[in-house]
């Protein structure tokens, strides 16, 4: 009795576990989500205090028309802080108090751009437009930047621009730009709107973006630095080749009509297909067809059996709670090699080889356990649980349905956690191999993922279901358990061609 207690806490403590280890991706994707929607947040301190002190409306204005043709209005929220009065004083004082030198003292006017600070009136003026371009690009998500490259009005002088916050001839151009006339005068009385892209070459995520547009301009190698201004029909790279024909370009109309690119992220060019999803299902109810699940399924029907018990109630319980294990345990590993190929790129590497030779031995193994089957020789089938683990999953099934009583199905969901993670040796060959997959097309976690793993689960639990419901309308155990035993020899083929496909495709993704 102690041993049944000791090991259901065990796996409600395990199951806790995995929940709390599993769903970390998901709370992160979701905080990150909400962190994109948030606004750049601006607060101007200044000091007046009389009737001829500069007035922070004031470069609010000029603060607007700096960056209006770079970020909407609906994209920051500006704050003004007059440091006289005593709580925008206290603010500014516990905001600055870890700033001071010897040789420098905080003192307003200061901008604060989401925590990155300019002080006096040069560097405020020089530097604000190009820290909130900047913020900007942190806080757009990847489709909202693919988004600013497409519907662009064909009556808009249209710029793609790159620059480096560090780079002087970048600050430069800025400031030109910034500067620069909004509005246009073109001939037969057209007028044009000025607008640029502004794209920072430095953020890691950009790089691809712009060898993208170096390749699709024909830029030559020399060239394919910062600043670079790119429009419809050519390009222009360097400060002063930026100043000296923009100008004529927008007067002749080469920047309008810009069309939209064809550019795609590296992150989306695996994204899931129709044909993927149909992989996925087909694998998972391959993985469901495992003689391993199935023969546990039947155990615990013989048991309920002996005891009168509803069947579909509680194998439905089991099914449930075997679903739930797999897809903690999935999102586990998942997360587990998503940071391994991150951090050491050469050991994710070595890891999908490892997984890819592995599964041309699983593969081989089904083979020969498919001719073991045919000639009913079952003792010689080698991918099997090992017979110690077989006889603890019937000893434990046993005692702990003996224990349950009143409470039947919540020992019933308990027993699924505890024998699913043993089942796991046996059928988690084939789910592994479908988490490598998975990530070899849409390597970066999200909702699309989680989804994955979702309609793979339920094809792999619709054989179970199926053996429930035949189960539930009278069909003897014995004569379920004979009819698996009998579609032994195919299931093991599957098998072996499933994990030969999923070698050959770890393989060619690996090149």
């Amino acid at each position: 009795m102690e041993l049944q207690r000791g090991i259901k806490r065990f796996a409600i403590g395990l199951f806790l576990l995995l929940f709390a280890v599993g769903f970390v991706p998901l709370s992160v994707f979701a905080a990150e989500e909400q962190g994109d929607a948030d606004k750049i947040q601006i607060t101007y301190y200044y000091f007046s205090s009389c009737e001829s002190c500069e007035d922070g409306e004031n470069y609010l204005l000029a603060l607007e028309g700096q960056i209006e043709d770079a970020i909407s209005p609906d994209e920051y929220e500006f704050h003004l802080k007059n440091v006289f009065e005593e709580d925008a004083y206290e603010d500014f004082m516990e905001r600055t108090k870890d700033m001071a030198t010897d040789e420098f003292t905080p003192a307003p006017p200061m901008l604060d751009v989401n925590g990155t600070c300019l002080f006096g009136v040069d560097d405020i003026t020089n530097k604000a437009r190009s820290v909130i371009l900047e913020e900007k690009e942190k806080l757009r998500t990847e489709e909202e930047r693919l988004e600013s490259f497409r519907n662009v009005p064909a009556e808009s002088s249209y710029f793609v621009y790159f620059y480096v916050p560090a780079c002087d001839d970048c600050e430069k151009v800025q400031v030109y730009l910034s500067n620069m006339d909004k509005q246009f005068a073109l001939e037969q009385n057209q007028v044009t709107n000025l607008q640029v892209n502004y794209v920072n070459m430095s953020a890691l995520d950009n790089v691809p973006l712009a060898h993208w547009f170096f390749d699709q301009y024909g830029v030559p190698e020399e060239r394919q630095k910062a600043p670079v201004l790119f429009y419809q029909n050519g390009y222009l790279q360097g400060y002063e080749d930026i100043v000296a024909n923009m100008p004529n370009i927008i007067m002749s109309g080469e920047a309008l009509n810009w069309e939209d690119i064809d550019y795609v992220p590296e992150s989306q060019a695996g994204s899931f297909g129709w044909n993927d999803w149909a992989f996925l299902v087909l694998t998972g109810f391959a993985n469901g067809l495992s003689p391993c699940g199935i023969s546990l399924l039947l155990l615990l029907f013989s048991l309920l059996l002996a005891k009168n018990a509803n069947i579909l109630k509680l194998g439905l319980t089991f099914i449930t709670a075997r679903f739930l294990t797999f897809l903690l345990l999935g999102t586990v590993l998942y997360s587990a090699f998503e940071q391994i190929s991150a951090i050491l790129s050469p050991v994710g590497k070595a890891l999908q080889i490892l997984i890819a030779v592995l599964a041309v031995f699983f593969a081989i193994l089904n083979f020969m356990d498919y001719f073991a089957a045919r000639k009913n020789e079952y003792g010689k089938i080698r991918f099997q649980l090992p017979p110690k683990l077989r006889a603890f999953q019937r000893d434990y099934l046993e005692n702990t349905l003996n224990c349950g009583g009143k409470y039947l199905t919540g020992t019933v969901f308990i027993a699924g956690i505890v024998l699913s993670v043993g089942e796991f040796l046996c059928t988690g060959q084939l789910y592994l191999a479908s988490i490598i997959y998975m990530m070899q097309r849409q390597t970066a976690w999200d909702m699309t993922v989680f989804l994955a793993f979702v309609v793979y689960l339920l094809a792999m639990s619709l054989p179970l279901l199926l053996l429930t419901l035949l189960a539930k309308r009278g069909s003897q155990v014995l004569k379920l358990s004979e009819m698996t035993r009998g579609k032994l020899p195919w299931i093991k083929l599957l098998y072996g061609v499933l994990f030969l496909l999923f070698a050959v495709l770890l393989f060619v993704f690996l090149w």
